[in-house]
């Protein structure tokens, strides 16, 4: 994928990261309209709620780093502001993914998104003060 690619740019990067939380908001709007009786209704849901948020996540961060290029005060603060979003958005996708694991039917663990390590360390550096 272009986003995990070393050659794409931030500003690709932060533009199909806007296209996922797009991709899956549409999915999460449109899966409400479905009649998910079965076990693997709330399943679902959560994982489109999952990935909805994990997109957030990393839409904010790549933001955050396209914005840390200027070097500014103003936008040292949006910096910080945007990868604050990101560390929270990051936090409730962790969440959801723990839910989207426990919830029954049972499934195995999933993967969550190529960057999420590489999220949480960096966030982590850039939000302390």
């Amino acid at each position: 994928m272009a986003i995990d690619s070393t050659k794409a740019t931030l500003v690709v990067k932060c533009r199909l990261a806007c296209e996922m939380v797009k991709c899956w908001q549409q999915a999460q709007d449109n899966i409400m309209n479905l009649p998910l009786d079965n076990g693997w209704g709330e399943k679902h849901c959560l994982f489109v709620k999952w990935k909805y948020v994990e997109a957030k996540a990393a839409t904010y961060y790549y933001h955050g780093l396209i914005l840390d290029e200027g070097n500014t005060e103003k936008s040292h603060g949006m910096v910080v502001v945007a990868l604050q979003a990101a560390n929270e958005y990051f936090k409730e996708s962790k969440k959801l993914c723990e839910a989207f694991n426990v919830a029954s039917p049972l499934s195995r663990l999933s993967f969550s998104f190529p960057l999420t390590h590489f999220y949480v360390v960096i966030c982590s550096q850039k939000t302390r003060f």
